[in-house]
């Protein structure tokens, strides 16, 4: 923890996140249990992306450690921000996408990213256009183009494009299949639930903010670590005792002074 501080990195404690005792014991507040069906489904992609976990719409070990386990921290260490701004990191491990301010963590969000054959580059790109009610151009001739406003426009309502050395066509949108959000189904694009994209992620983004997209392990190696883990108990302080005094077995009387013997 040392070590952390001297980054200078921020960590975010679950222990912030409200939490209640129930009466099989603790659960950490959410909002899926009350929920069913696909709501419960999306709501639960959302706990786990608040939470650090990997996004799988699922009640896994992952997450029922997270959810049953009282002294849990959530960690988001930037040790090196490009900006002091706002700005991006997706972690193709987690499926996750977290907006930043300068260090700080200000929101986290689930997305689909791209499938094994057409996989989400790892890369520090940047927003290089910005796009409300975007037309989708069909990937070059590859499928039909959408006009905007169309139901059927797999780029939802709003599109933001990032400029990857060396790469074209990549980007952070909307999207018209919800239930694959958490998975990896684009064409390398990052999908977001469109309530997500539209009014917590977008209005707060503008043209050349930053957006590194990575592992777990590529996030690390430039300075960003986001996990979650049981908080480890702090070793307790070792009482100092004091050695034992020694006893002498031959006590001599002492002689007040001024006091005279006589022989």
């Amino acid at each position: 923890m040392k070590k952390i501080k001297r980054l200078g990195a921020f960590i975010l404690a679950a222990s912030l996140l409200p939490s209640f005792v129930s009466a099989k014991g603790f659960v950490r507040q959410n909002d899926f249990m009350d929920k069913s069906g696909q709501e419960r489904t999306h709501a639960l992609k959302k706990w786990q992306a608040r939470m650090n976990l990997p996004v799988t719409g699922r009640i896994n070990d992952k997450t029922n450690q997270a959810l049953y386990t009282q002294n849990y921290e959530v960690y988001d260490m930037v040790t090196n921000p490009p900006t002091s701004g706002n700005w991006i990191v997706v972690n193709k491990s987690r499926r996750t996408l977290t907006l930043y301010k300068g260090g700080q963590s200000i929101g986290k969000f689930p997305v689909t990213l791209g499938t094994s054959s057409t996989p989400t580059p790892s890369a520090k790109a940047k927003i290089q256009n910005m796009h409300k009610n975007p037309a989708w151009g069909g990937m070059g001739g590859k499928y039909t183009p959408v006009a905007s406003n169309d139901p059927k426009n797999p780029l939802g309502e709003r599109w933001m494009g990032l400029s990857i050395p060396g790469m074209s066509g990549y980007g952070i949108h909307g999207n018209i299949k919800p239930l694959q959000i958490g998975g990896y189904y684009s064409n390398g694009c990052i999908r977001m639930f469109n309530y997500d994209i539209e009014n917590l992620v977008f209005p707060k983004m503008k043209v050349g903010a930053p957006v590194w997209l990575g592992t777990d392990a590529e996030l690390e190696s430039w300075g960003v670590y986001q996990y979650s883990r049981p908080k480890k108990a702090e070793p307790k302080p070792v009482e100092k005792k004091e050695p034992p005094k020694e006893v002498n077995k031959n006590p001599v009387e002492e002689v007040p002074a001024g006091d005279l013997l006589e022989f």
